[in-house]
């Protein structure tokens, strides 16, 4: 069976963005669990050949660690509570959770899609996770007001290099969204085409001084060779061999409904989604995933 791996956080801060103005009688939050949970019940009934996986953040430390601006200028709110209640849902459909303390989910990913040769799905806006993109065994799936389905070619199309060398350019290029710098003043395209070349920051560093760059393009790479260093070891580059914890629950129709009474929602059917979970398709099976381009995510700033 296929696997599909949700990155948890990602996909309950795009709900709640998207559903924001979703509250109950008494002022709750419920965009986020509501959202959530639709998006799970399109992507499940669009991939009932998949088993499903949801990895979370827990006590994400490692990289601000290292780096104590990462991801500082992210908008501080929370979600806990809802994120609390998804997860008893989750184990309620007997869902996979995975997680690794101290480590983010993006990690806790890649050591899961890097084991078992079973094609696997990766759903999350993070451009990080498509480094895994290997085509035939990980496929990456983004998304947006359209998803978009990224397979080696689509990935080199977009950054200009093959996944497998995604880590080294994002460490130049660096990540606005989670507040990784980059060199500054240097195209992308120059970029790209050092890190096709040499494939490392160490490998651009030692074959610098042979490469015809104009003076700002060279002072500008050198000066930065520190924190290339710390972006592709520290913050870019994904571990692929997590030490991780799996979870899973029994389907438990009456716990899910009390959670949904709790939220105030009546459109979504416990019942519905608890068969949806331990449904079994031949037909899928034969046929393969069928991915379209849709999205519950309009309006939704990447």
């Amino acid at each position: 069976m296929k696997r599909f791996i949700i990155d948890g956080l990602n996909l309950a801060y795009r709900a709640h963005f998207a559903h924001k103005e979703l509250t109950t009688s008494t002022g709750r939050l419920s965009g986020c669990f509501y959202g959530f949970l639709v998006t799970l019940k399109a992507l499940k009934s669009r991939n009932l050949d998949c088993h499903f996986y949801v990895a979370w953040d827990n006590e994400a430390r490692h990289k601000k660690a290292v780096f104590p601006e990462y991801k500082a200028n992210r908008q501080h709110f929370s979600i806990d509570e809802p994120v609390k209640d998804l997860k008893t849902v989750l184990k309620y459909l007997n869902i996979a959770q995975v997680e690794a303390i101290g480590e983010e989910a993006d990690d806790v990913i890649a050591s899961v899609a890097e084991k078992g040769e079973e094609l696997t799905y990766i759903y999350s806006s993070d451009k990080d996770l498509l480094q895994l993109v290997r085509d035939g065994k990980i496929i990456g799936v983004r998304p947006g007001k359209k998803e978009k389905i990224y397979d080696e070619e689509e990935v080199k199309k977009e950054f200009g290099v093959s996944p497998i060398d995604l880590a080294a350019f994002l460490a130049f290029r660096g990540d606005t969204i989670d507040n990784v710098p980059g060199v500054k003043m240097v195209q992308s395209k120059l970029l790209a085409n050092l890190i096709q070349k040499y494939h490392s920051p160490e490998k651009i560093y030692e074959g610098l001084n042979s490469e015809d760059l104009t003076d700002f393009q060279r002072k500008s790479i050198e000066q930065f060779e520190n924190q290339a260093q710390i972006n592709y070891n520290e913050l870019t580059r994904l571990k692929l061999d997590l030490k991780y914890d799996c979870y899973e629950g029994n389907s438990n129709i009456l716990g899910f409904q009390n959670i949904l009474n709790k939220y105030e929602i009546k459109v979504l059917q416990a019942e519905f989604y608890v068969s949806l979970f331990e449904k079994e398709t031949t037909f899928l099976q034969r046929t393969g995933v069928v991915l379209r381009d849709i999205s519950l995510f309009e309006g939704v700033e990447e």
